[in-house]
């Protein structure tokens, strides 16, 4: 799989650093914000990203806040969003999705899950990006 680019927002430091090392160690290039309104901003100036790995608490614009604003520019397909929380809650989860969340992970996160989650919404990403190009391809 060629590299891909990962936006990671996080307000803790650590964890972001953490999460950033072990992305870029499976060989993703990784780009950090430090909440989601920073988060919202690189996406607008980079917008090329793979996959957004959103903290749902966080300062100036919280996690679902960030969702609401990426979700308005582009799609489940276009780009997959996994929400990390260490707060289990319930209706933080059914709301991200209801709101376009393509998965949930827990923190303290498990990175061997992380990793497989990833690698699959990116193959997934490419898979449709793929069907796509044969599709406006076809002179059927």
């Amino acid at each position: 799989m060629s590299e891909a680019k990962i936006l990671i927002a996080d307000d803790g430091k650590v964890m972001r650093v953490v999460l950033a090392a072990s992305l870029k160690k499976n060989g993703y290039e990784v780009v950090e914000a430090e909440n989601g309104q920073e988060a919202v901003d690189r996406l607008r100036e980079h917008g090329d990203f793979d996959l957004v790995v959103l903290d749902i608490q966080m300062p100036e614009l919280d996690g679902i806040s960030a969702l609401k604003e990426i979700r308005k520019s582009h799609s489940r397909v276009e780009l997959p969003v996994i929400m990390a929380t260490a707060n289990d809650q319930e209706e933080d989860v059914v709301q991200a999705f209801e709101l376009g969340a393509n998965d949930f992970i827990s923190k303290p996160i498990n990175f061997p899950i992380l990793k497989v989650r990833v690698e699959t919404h990116i193959q997934l990403k490419r898979a449709s990006e793929e069907l796509a190009r044969k599709g406006g391809n076809s002179t059927g």
